[in-house]
């Protein structure tokens, strides 16, 4: 497979990124996952940039509500493409969630990052977390993307109509 591939025409962004309605074949999820996460994992590493990190930390909150957003929207697209229910997408955020807290305790002592209890280091988030973080976010979503590509994709004329 072609690296080309995963990488979204920018004409096709707003269809791919927007909205709960429609499909998506795995292609185009895959391409819709892999934006996502470059950009997320790419604003993440700029924020250790001393002076930039600030400036990163603000725009994180919206642009990471949009990333949300979109996630949202191509994983129900996807699950419409393979004739499930757009709501199978609260079963992928709670997978999500239970793969990111198995991970944060395996690749935090990793990183160096410390426990739970030592709230006193965790005030500032140094290069130790933005790692660990991007790391957890790439398996996260290379887990569940890897699971929604593999999906099969239904006939039009046998699908239930969209959620």
């Amino acid at each position: 497979m072609n690296f080309q591939a995963f990488i979204m025409n920018p004409n096709d962004a707003k269809r791919i990124l927007i909205g709960a309605k429609g499909r998506l074949n795995p292609m185009e999820f895959a391409q819709g996952l892999v934006a996502i996460v470059v950009i997320l994992s790419a604003l993440n590493i700029l924020s250790i940039i001393p002076g930039l990190g600030m400036m990163i930390g603000l725009f994180m909150i919206p642009i990471g509500l949009v990333a949300i957003f979109a996630w949202v929207c191509i994983f129900s697209k996807r699950f419409h493409d393979a004739g499930k229910s757009g709501w199978m997408t609260l079963a992928a955020i709670g997978g999500s969630i239970m793969i990111s807290i198995i991970l944060g305790m395996i690749l935090s002592p990793i990183f160096g990052i410390a426990t739970v209890s030592d709230f006193s280091s965790l005030q500032s988030m140094g290069a130790g977390m933005t790692l660990k973080n991007t790391v957890s976010n790439i398996l996260v979503n290379g887990a569940l993307g890897y699971y929604m590509f593999n999906l099969s994709p239904v006939s039009e004329a046998a699908s239930p109509s969209s959620d």
